[in-house]
């Protein structure tokens, strides 16, 4: 009589090797590959950023009808956003700062601030919108973490009421803007930059060359226009004379003590005491602290994922100096 054969082991078999197959392929494939695979069978939502359009709402302590919302800047203002980072990115930050301005039903805002500061264009934005949101009738209350430097000063300003711990590092008042040269790096490698252009400044900032001293006093007048800017925003949010602004604002870093001090800060204290100001303030005894939140599926993060672009292995580090970035405006303390 002819042996028969079990079926299950082959059944196995074929169930084994798919799975092998699909995990080779997560790991063979890019991150935006599996995030297209999820795409394709996943209906219409779409691949772009998060950018969040309605927050969600976590209570964080109190209650009633009247809103504190805490709104939290960590890390370098208008750095470039990573779905899978902690960080909020600039354009969720000018979002809330929207919705808080929109719901009547928030009465202050608290802005926990926790930054060295960062473009001259992303503070400025964000300063813009919390003006918008003082107009609208919000009550405006900082709170300084660990650093409240440069552009996080910045948009501190117009606050109603700074807090700061003794020990934050804040100031760092003025802008910064660096070029990094590397000619005879180069040499040594053997590289040369041959450039056509159509004006004498077209390649302002080469990292390949000296600045011309035409070159350096046009970036100088850059820097001076912004730095300008920055001490007028002082001047009109802390109600300080210009002068005694410019006297200090010369680029050092002071301790939450020290800023008091100067007048830069109101009080000292941390986030709880920021809260209570903020109720003070805007004339509630009781009120429903939230932090605005967005609930966001895997499925959305590795969309969002695929939406950035994409870079090639560079072990040497050949890239960052055949492809630099441009000289960037900042108001950012970088020591």
């Amino acid at each position: 009589m002819e042996e028969t054969k079990p079926r299950g082991g082959r059944g196995w078999l074929i169930a084994l090797s798919i799975i092998v197959g699909i995990v080779l392929a997560c790991a063979i494939l890019p991150l935006g590959g599996l995030a297209l695979l999820l795409a394709v069978g996943g209906g219409s939502a779409s691949a772009g950023p998060l950018l969040a359009e309605s927050w969600d709402e976590q209570i964080v302590e109190g209650a009633g009808a009247s809103r504190v919302v805490i709104i939290e800047v960590s890390g370098v203002i208008g750095a470039p956003a990573d779905a899978f980072s902690l960080q909020p990115s600039h354009e969720s930050l000018l979002s809330q700062i929207r919705q808080a301005s929109r719901d009547e039903r928030v009465r202050a805002v608290v802005l926990r601030v926790d930054s060295p500061g960062g473009g001259v264009v992303a503070s400025s934005e964000l300063h813009a919108a919390l003006l918008d949101l003082k107009a609208a009738g919000k009550t405006l209350v900082v709170s300084m973490g660990g650093t409240a430097a440069s552009g996080g000063y910045y948009i501190s300003a117009p606050a109603e009421r700074i807090y700061a711990n003794r020990d934050t590092l804040t100031g760092s008042l003025g802008v910064i803007l660096s070029t990094l040269n590397y000619q005879e790096a180069f040499e040594k490698l053997g590289l040369q930059s041959y450039v056509y252009k159509s004006g004498e400044m077209k390649d302002i900032g080469s990292p390949t060359r000296p600045p011309t001293p035409e070159e350096a006093a046009v970036l100088q007048a850059i820097v001076d226009e912004a730095y300008d800017g920055f001490v007028q925003v002082i001047v009109e949010g802390r109600g300080l004379p210009e002068g005694r602004v410019r006297e200090i604002a010369d680029g050092r870093v002071y301790t939450g003590a020290q800023a008091k001090e100067l007048g830069l800060v109101d009080e000292l204290g941390g986030l709880a005491e920021a809260i209570a100001g903020a109720k003070e303030l805007a004339g509630l005894e009781t009120a429903l602290v939230v932090r605005y939140t967005k609930s966001t599926s895997l499925r959305s993060l590795l969309l969002s994922r695929l939406s950035q672009p994409q870079q090639s292995a560079d072990p040497l580090g050949l890239r960052a100096i055949t492809d630099p970035r441009p000289p960037s405006l900042e108001y950012r303390w970088m020591p």
